[in-house]
């Protein structure tokens, strides 16, 4: 063997025994950003243990992708809350989120998602079941100096609460939850179909007055208010003291239950869905450019107030006291096997 070819056979051999020690270093640093990335030693049943894999069908993408619960509930917690909320308000958000989840997989007898062409547990629309994004995308949308703290953040959030829902009677709890109640949270009955809900009742708040969405204004030119309601009623057009607008009905959270708009009657939901509102907590002024309401919340206002879990948790409250605040008669357990 010449010298040349012994040096670029030892070459070789450096590189096939250091490639293995280099691939686990770079997958330990990129741990932190790339929740999925593990470390071929790490990859162990005892790892595994207590995780359930979930179907998820990905709206934007119009794909079912396989996903163990634990890491599922990364990406719920990165998508519905803030990641500067104080730890006690994630760890809320995450035991909610976990229950949510778990009142849904078919292997817990849920009905599943209809959402997408296969069958699957959850999707990541909020209008239908939980928001979630991808971990990896989420942690690039974040300023580099945030990336690490804020995932560290959310991960200990869910680790923290691993394999802990919320039960009433022993039974999952229906886990819904909102942006901002605003002062007060909404009874299931205002919103949905069905019997009054023991653990959903309207409660009051005093912990979300430094949400954005505690108090907001929205001024709707005539002439799109006569294009939300043409189809639902006669809205005259123009600047109209005299337009017969009356609060008829209101809930037990003190929203609008009947909106009256001359001879018509409509739910208070509606009226949101038509004019996009933010929630059914309106009033409204008349101006020479159109009707100027005046909302209070963000959201439907059942179940758990995301900034009022914040707010609560800074005044000292942990996550156990948040939910049972917010589920009345509610409280934390190991979720069933």
């Amino acid at each position: 063997m010449t010298r040349t070819a012994a040096l670029l056979f030892l070459a070789i051999a450096l590189v096939v025994i250091c490639l293995p020690a280099v691939a686990v270093s770079l997958g330990r640093q990129l741990q932190p950003f790339l929740p999925g990335v593990l470390e071929e030693e790490d990859e162990s049943s005892d790892q595994k243990e207590g995780l359930s894999p979930i179907s998820l069908y990905i709206a934007e993408k119009q794909e079912v992708i396989t996903v163990d619960l634990e890491e599922y509930l990364v990406g719920v917690v990165m998508a519905e809350m803030p990641a500067s909320f104080a730890l006690e308000a994630l760890k809320a958000q995450a035991v909610v989120a976990r229950t949510y989840a778990m009142h849904r997989l078919r292997s817990y007898g849920g009905s599943g998602c209809d959402r997408s062409f296969q069958p699957a547990d959850l999707c990541s629309d909020s209008t239908h079941c939980q928001a979630w994004v991808d971990p990896v995308q989420a942690v690039a949308r974040w300023p580099e100096d945030r990336r690490e703290e804020n995932l560290q953040r959310i991960r200990q959030a869910v680790a923290d609460t691993a394999g802990e829902v919320v039960v009433f009677g022993g039974a999952l709890v229906e886990a819904v939850y909102h942006s901002t109640c605003g002062g007060k949270t909404e009874t299931s009955t205002a919103i949905w179909s069905g019997g009054p809900v023991p653990y959903l009742q309207s409660i009051r708040c005093p912990y979300c007055s430094h949400s954005p969405y505690y108090r907001s204004e929205l001024l709707i030119p005539y002439d799109q208010l006569e294009a939300a309601f043409q189809q639902e009623l006669a809205w005259p057009a123009g600047p109209s003291g005299e337009i017969p607008l009356q609060v008829v009905e209101t809930t037990p959270g003190e929203r609008v239950a009947i909106l009256q708009v001359n001879n018509t009657r409509l739910e208070g939901k509606e009226v949101r869905r038509l004019l996009e509102l933010p929630s059914t907590d309106f009033s409204w002024e008349f101006r020479e450019d159109g009707v100027l309401f005046f909302i209070r919340g963000h959201g439907h206002g059942v179940g758990l107030c995301q900034y009022g879990a914040d707010g609560a948790a800074a005044q000292g409250l942990n996550y156990r006291d948040i939910i049972a605040y917010y589920y009345t008669g509610a409280e934390v357990a190991s979720a069933p096997p």
